[in-house]
């Protein structure tokens, strides 16, 4: 296998600046099948092992500018027990805040890019010249614009995407025989059927202002598909209401992850949304998500799958803006819930299009529907325990590490030397980033270049069926 090929792993174990060690060992395992030139050179449930290579914490930040972390793995586990060494390194953490340089090695945000240190400049001088004024001020700062964690956590179930640094041997391919089922014909026609009497096949999001493209459609019921997405590390969404608005601005000025976070409301021919799904790791701006529209009396669920990748200003307000290759979301969907053993048969089928505002050939997608059939899921299989917090700390403890903090980070001399460093740094990377692009801006912009042949698109769970695989 060449260098240069991706692998989608999922995090076994937490990790992160405060807790990691050079060292230490990781492991992870594989959620999609590794294919080249069709054939399936590693399967989806295969498991990889390394180390940690290098770990600094942050810490004050006089040292460095961000807390790092890297990885190397130098293993991949097969489920009959033979080991194949490789040299593997993290090209991106999936929904994540942090960014990943060109070695591989994972940075943390700068711990003064952001509201809380803003407010903690212009405050700190009233704690110096009337203390009587300054610490009221700066506990009121605490609870509404508390500086964000710059430390890396990455808890059990976080998803990375690899690359190898170097070629590996694999052994020759041999026949495999696909572990996911097709779907019958009859299923496929009910689908076409279903899909061809639809008024559209885009949800709504006002106004007539066509939205996300239906591209998944379940057969099961309500609670068999909720195992297998919470199974899957998926979460539901809560309501709009001033709690979650706050909610929403605590995360944004903390940089933190809001796992049900509310979604945008959209309608399909009308009609709201049955059901909302969401993944996503530790930062607002990022997640996949899908929403689910049941028809009729029946078990059939209508999705449209898209992925988040940042923010954006459209007709005058910010929202987020979407990866446009949605069958990479469409794959997504598909290889967790096949991981969990929840997917009894699964197909793409083709489709026609009704609308006349929605052309055979969409930008961004082949225009087919992945058809899948989820069994009871009673048993499902999970990579990572839910409880993925680390220890918290007392809030009177939290309180004063951020007022020693917005101390030592925030006074002018040290503001004045970060920034310096960091317009410096920002310089060096742009540079550097010039030449390697990471997974998301890589796909986006052969989106925007029509450039086939450099978008990465997500391997599939149906890649596995009818075709070789490596002899063990």
């Amino acid at each position: 296998m060449a260098a240069g090929t991706y692998i989608e792993a999922r995090l076994s174990t937490p990790t992160g600046s405060r807790i990691s060690h050079p060292g230490d060992p990781i492991q992870a395992t594989v959620i999609a099948p590794v294919v080249v030139d069709g054939q399936v050179i590693i399967p989806q449930g295969a498991t990889l092992s390394g180390v940690v290579k290098t770990v600094e914490r942050l810490g004050l930040g006089l040292k460095h500018l961000t807390a790092t972390i890297e990885y190397l793995f130098e293993k991949v586990r097969f489920s009959d027990g033979k080991i194949v060494p490789i040299e593997a390194r993290v090209i991106q953490v999936e929904t994540a805040k942090e960014r990943v340089n060109t070695q591989g090695i994972i940075g943390g945000i700068y711990p003064t890019a952001n509201l809380s240190s803003t407010v903690a400049f212009y405050t700190l001088p009233f704690l110096c010249a009337d203390p009587e004024f300054g610490v009221p001020v700066l506990g009121i700062k605490f609870l509404i614009a508390r500086s964000p964690d710059p430390e890396i956590y990455f808890p059990a179930g976080t998803e990375v995407i690899l690359q190898l640094s170097s070629s590996a041997d694999f052994p020759d391919p041999g026949v495999f025989q696909g572990r996911v089922a097709n779907v019958t014909a009859a299923e496929a026609a009910g689908a076409r059927r279903l899909l061809s009497e639809l008024p559209r096949q885009r949800a709504d999001s006002g106004h007539n202002r066509a939205s996300d493209l239906i591209n998944v459609l379940f057969v099961g019921n309500r609670e068999s598909i909720n195992r297998a997405f919470h199974a899957a590390g998926w979460s539901g969404a809560q309501r709009g209401s001033l709690l979650s608005l706050y909610r929403i601005y605590h995360c944004m000025v903390q940089r933190m992850g809001y796992s049900m976070a509310p979604m945008r409301k959209l309608t399909l021919n009308g009609a709201k949304a049955d059901a909302e799904y969401q993944k996503s790791l530790n930062t607002f701006s990022k997640r996949h998500h899908l929403r689910l529209w049941k028809q009729g009396d029946q078990d059939v669920w209508l999705g449209a799958a898209t992925e988040d990748v940042g923010y954006e200003i459209r007709r005058m307000h910010v929202t987020h803006a979407t990866d446009p290759l949605i069958d990479n979301e469409r794959t997504k969907i598909l290889n967790d819930l096949v991981f969990t053993g929840c997917v009894d048969a699964a197909s793409l089928i083709n489709r026609t299009f009704v609308d006349s505002n929605e052309p055979g050939r969409l930008p961004g997608t082949d225009g087919k529907v992945a058809l899948i059939r989820i069994n009871d899921c009673r048993t499902p299989r999970t990579t990572f325990s839910r409880d993925t917090k680390p220890e918290s700390t007392p809030r009177s403890v939290q309180a004063l590490l951020a007022l020693r903090n917005d101390i030592v980070r925030s006074n002018p001399i040290s503001l004045a030397s970060n920034t310096i460093r960091q317009l410096r740094h920002s310089q060096t990377a742009r540079t550097s980033d010039a030449a390697s692009a990471t997974n998301t801006s890589l796909r986006r912009a052969a989106f925007s270049n029509g450039d086939a042949q450099a978008r990465w698109i997500r391997p599939s769970v149906l890649d596995e069926t009818n075709v070789t695989i490596a002899a063990r």
